[in-house]
């Protein structure tokens, strides 16, 4: 639905300044409109985006993405992370903030130190970026 490229360019330079997008952010700079469909494409793409990065060894991106009404990502999110064994909390809630803050935190300083590298910068001023 959207181009991969620029999903992964746009996910990075978020978690660069440690912010999360909202699916709805993610939609409008694409041109779409929020829908259920192009929620469900997006996420498809998110995946996408996923493997490319965690086969370059990265973390999980799709973490930065998250619904503007409490800052969750969706439950297919938390579905997909418990059928791979990686989380078996609620999807929503205290234990779901914890986990996702976890997640996006290793998501920041990774996409700090792509940006940096991005930016030509020496890899002895790389480590003031990681906080």
């Amino acid at each position: 639905m959207v181009d991969i490229d620029a999903l992964e360019r746009l996910l990075i330079a978020a978690g660069s300044r440690d912010e999360p997008l909202t699916y709805g952010a993610l939609l409008r700079r694409f041109g779409r409109r929020v829908t259920p469909i192009t929620v469900a494409a997006l996420c498809r793409d998110l995946g996408e985006v996923c493997r490319r990065v965690e086969a370059r060894g990265g973390p999980d991106l799709a973490c930065l993405v998250v619904r503007r009404s409490d800052g969750l990502p969706g439950e297919g999110y938390f579905a997909a992370l418990r059928e791979a064994g990686i989380y078996r909390g609620p999807s929503e809630g205290p234990a779901a903030r914890r986990f996702l803050a976890a997640r996006q935190r290793a998501a920041f300083r990774w996409c700090r130190r792509q940006a940096a590298r991005a930016a030509d910068l020496p890899p002895e001023v790389d480590f003031l970026r990681d906080r």
